[in-house]
């Protein structure tokens, strides 16, 4: 830093602290930093929040939808022999075969229509968290020509059944000629219970895949089945997709394969989730504005007060861009020193958020029905860098103005009244 610098750092510097005649001034100082301290520590509190909630959402929907499904077109003939060459992808840990079969499930005046997957058990445990789901019964209990079926827990809610119960699947099928449709009837007994504690799933039905081929009728089960991808990183099960895909082209070609990952498939929960996050961030980051307003207020106070000072300074020779630095560092410092505490506070409080909120219910109302915290939260580096970063941004512009007119006062008009 040059020599003609360092006067005007600690000249700013000076003019934060409290003497007899700026108290007030250095009071609104406090009060900027400590706006834009609140608004950073929300904010990185809210962000951590939001990012635990749809962590535990993306997990609860990951149960039952796959982080990679992969199809072919007009039949999957070689879907035994895909199982072992995509398992032998990177970052593949499995693969498991499934039907989907939409039906109509009824029971006793009780009617719903939900989907129908028809699974290996053994397989689906290998790709799918659904026997951890289970509250009743176990998937293993789907055995072959055995009619079992595994429902969610909404779904047995409005059929009014649980384990032991009937249901009826009635299914649309073509002829084999294919000119005509038909509803097919076909009774399953109930041997499970899931529940994946969200909306996405919880109706979903799961039959043996063997079970399966009586629903499709004349189609052959190499027409309907599909292949679940489980991924060791499901932020890469796009790229899982596509080399999936060439490798089932080059080493099986014939069909037309085609597959997506867990972001298409649930591309607008996730979109609505990421869209409800941005207008917190706005909304919040307002605080933080609030904040640079008062630095602006602030500065404008000391540049009123301090003219005659600033009048000196130029008649000793301080150029406009010294003026200019003394006025910016001041409004800066207070920039800096509040979005530091705010960000060092707020993260503590982010990665220690449950057993502090669980600490202030107990303290304010321990009987409480809704507990907070009950909320997981996930603290990122990502978010506070940037939030940190635009909050910079907004303070150091906050002191252009004040500190520009501080520069462009004349000595002379101000010194002719001293």
């Amino acid at each position: 830093m040059s020599s003609s610098k360092l006067p005007a750092v600690f000249i700013g510097l000076r003019y934060l602290l409290a003497k007899r005649d700026n108290r007030f001034i250095s009071f609104t100082s406090l009060v900027s930093m400590a706006g834009l301290t609140l608004g950073v520590l929300a904010l990185v509190i809210v962000l951590s929040v939001f990012n635990g909630s749809q962590g535990l959402m993306r997990d609860r929907t990951l149960i039952t939808v796959p982080h990679a499904d992969i199809a072919a077109t007009p039949a999957f003939a070689g879907w035994q022999q895909a199982i072992p060459l995509l398992e032998r992808l990177s970052c593949v840990e499995a693969v498991s075969p499934y039907t989907r079969i939409e039906a109509l499930v009824s029971q006793q005046g009780y009617h719903q229509v939900t989907q129908i997957r028809g699974i290996l058990p053994d397989a689906e445990t290998r790709t799918s968290p659904l026997p951890a789901a289970m509250i009743e019964g176990s998937i293993d209990d789907l055995q072959p020509g055995q009619r079992g079926i595994v429902i969610g827990r909404t779904l047995a809610n409005n059929l009014r059944v649980w384990i032991g119960d009937s249901l009826n699947l009635v299914v649309p099928q073509s002829n084999s000629a294919g000119n005509r449709v038909q509803l097919g009837m076909h009774r399953f007994t109930v041997v499970g219970v899931f529940d994946v504690q969200f909306d996405i799933g919880s109706s979903l039905a799961y039959i043996h895949l063997q079970d399966s081929e009586g629903l499709l009728g004349s189609m052959a089960l190499d027409s309907a089945v599909h292949l679940r991808l489980k991924t060791s990183d499901i932020n890469a099960a796009n790229a899982r997709v596509a080399e999936a895909l060439n490798v089932l082209q080059r080493e099986l070609p014939g069909p037309q394969y085609h597959g997506e990952d867990w972001s298409i498939t649930e591309a607008s929960l996730f979109n609505a989730l990421r869209l409800e996050k941005f207008m917190t961030w706005l909304m919040l980051m307002m605080i933080v504005a609030i904040g640079a307003f008062n630095i602006i207020s602030t500065l404008v106070m000391v540049v009123a007060e301090k003219q005659a000072d600033i009048a000196i300074l130029r008649t000793m020779g301080a150029g406009q861009g010294t003026i200019l630095a003394i006025f910016m560092v001041q409004g800066s410092t207070v920039g800096v020193l509040g979005i530091s505490i705010g960000a060092i506070v707020g993260s503590v409080i982010a990665t220690n958020f449950q057993p502090i909120a669980s600490t202030l219910e107990q303290l304010v109302s321990p009987d409480s029905v809704y507990l907070i915290s009950s909320l997981p939260s996930r603290w990122q580096a990502s978010d506070v860098v940037i939030t940190c970063s635009i909050a910079l941004v907004i303070s150091f512009f906050a002191t252009l103005y004040p500190a520009w007119k501080a520069s462009r006062i004349h000595p002379a008009q101000v010194l002719r009244y001293v």
